[in-house]
């Protein structure tokens, strides 16, 4: 063996498939695969999720095959067909999503054809191939996107021009998905603009049924939910634009801006609605400015995290709070054009504010990968980045320990708190990661 995982960041493409069909209302996952893998994948994605919870047909309850030597030798399309039937028969839900793992695909089950019977009988089934060997949870998140748009949302509706949908999001790898989808709904509706979230509790599964509805789709992502957006605009005609996570004043005033402009939202309401968001954001920073400035709080920062953190805190903490970035790591597996995608964002920042960048998801590789960048650096005091903190995942909180640096946690796997609905997404999502921070470097006075 050439190379191993350790302490992955990521859980196979079934487990992407599957916490996001157990994020959407009365939609259940039919997995399809050898026993173990829907209660393995779903508890990582809880555990590592900030304990999101459970529904009533996910972890050990999910209905799954079980495949075993029997089926892997003379095929399991008939014990799919029979899970299927009983799956519609005992669970009351409106949609049901067979998803499939490593050793169905490879012995290659025909469940297009299995599923396509149910189709026929007008039952509201669907299904994704999502072998765990196929990608990380970011790709079978875009699996099961794609076979929703195709096999579940209506055609040929008329749209409305007001409203839009909201993707790049995969539940448990951003951990503060149900937060973030709800805050940005929000702003969007100060626009007069109703968005389409699909993943939160307060979702209904009609929106999704009707999403070709939707005038534009809005993808925060550069690289995670971009491929079904192609599709959504192949099949509904929908457009798509891509849009970094807007985390604070300054990213936020500008996305608020660019929906504005795309969607024709008179300029004195959306003025309005961006002055009343940063009167409530500075009427909280500017009294914590002084104990900042008063006990030298700045930082080197080491941002750890998925494409869409890396760069969304990045440019938090240099254009916002004021602190210094000096290096992102980005853990997501990306394909080169990816990677790419990712480092001409970062490099939108200010020169003086573009962080190293490194791509690697291993956790004691990026330290490594960190110690190699500070011995190059040329430093009387022998410590470049001293005083530093480190916002990553809870694997990172060695890292920080090792450097002396101060450590929050905002990317998966988060397992020290209880996450809900809390968010970092907008002027208050800003108001609260900076809060957060600062409040890590006083807990000890």
């Amino acid at each position: 063996m050439s190379s191993h995982i350790e302490r992955p960041r990521y859980q196979c493409a079934l487990g992407g498939a599957l916490v996001t069909i157990n994020s959407i209302d009365r939609a259940v996952a039919i997995v399809h695969a050898a026993p173990g893998c829907a209660a393995s994948a779903d508890g990582a994605a809880t555990v590592g999720g900030g304990y999101w919870g459970t529904t009533e047909t996910d972890g050990r309850a999910t209905p799954s095959t079980n495949i075993v030597e029997r089926e892997v030798i003379f095929g399991g399309e008939e014990r799919l067909a029979e899970q299927i039937a009983a799956t519609l028969e005992v669970v009351d839900a409106d949609l049901y999503a067979v998803i499939t793992g490593c050793m169905t695909d490879i012995i290659g089950d025909d469940v297009r054809s299995v599923v396509s019977e149910f189709q026929r009988q007008g039952k509201p089934v669907i299904v994704a191939e999502t072998g765990g060997f196929k990608g990380d949870s970011t790709v079978g998140a875009d699996f099961i996107w794609e076979a929703i748009f195709s096999q579940f949302v209506a055609k040929g509706l008329p749209k409305d021009a007001r409203r839009v949908n909201l993707f790049g999001f995969v539940p448990a790898q951003d951990v503060f998905w149900r937060g973030n989808l709800l805050e940005l709904k929000r702003l969007l509706g100060l626009l007069g603009i109703e968005a389409n979230t699909f993943l939160t509790p307060q979702d209904r599964l009609k929106e999704l049924k009707e999403a070709s509805r939707a005038s534009l789709n809005i993808v925060f992502s550069d690289v995670h939910g971009v491929k079904p957006a192609k599709l959504f605009e192949e099949l509904h005609g929908t457009p798509f634009v891509t849009e970094p996570l807007p985390i604070g004043p300054t990213a936020t005033e500008a996305f608020l801006r660019r929906i504005a402009s795309l969607l024709k939202v008179d300029e004195e309401t959306a003025e309005f609605a961006i002055a009343q968001e940063k009167a409530y954001y500075y009427s909280f920073i500017n009294p914590m400015t002084d104990l900042v400035n008063d006990q030298d709080f700045q930082r080197f920062g080491i941002v750890i995290g998925n494409a869409n953190y890396s760069y969304a805190v990045t440019r938090f903490i240099s254009e916002d709070l004021g602190w210094l970035p000096y290096l992102a790591a980005v853990t997501d597996l990306l394909h080169d054009d990816q990677q790419q995608a990712v480092i001409e964002r970062l490099e939108t920042l200010p020169a003086d504010y573009r962080p190293k960048v490194i791509f690697e998801t291993d956790t004691d590789r990026i330290t490594a990968r960190l110690q190699e960048i500070l011995e190059q650096e040329e430093d009387p005091y022998g410590n470049p980045i001293h005083p530093a903190f480190v916002i990553g995942s809870n694997l990172d909180r060695p890292l920080a320990a090792g450097i002396k640096a101060g450590f929050w946690g905002v990317s998966y796997p988060i397992t020290n708190r209880i996450v809900t609905d809390q968010f970092y997404v907008g002027f208050r999502g800003g108001l609260r990661l900076a809060t957060e921070l600062i409040s890590v470097l006083v807990a000890n006075r």
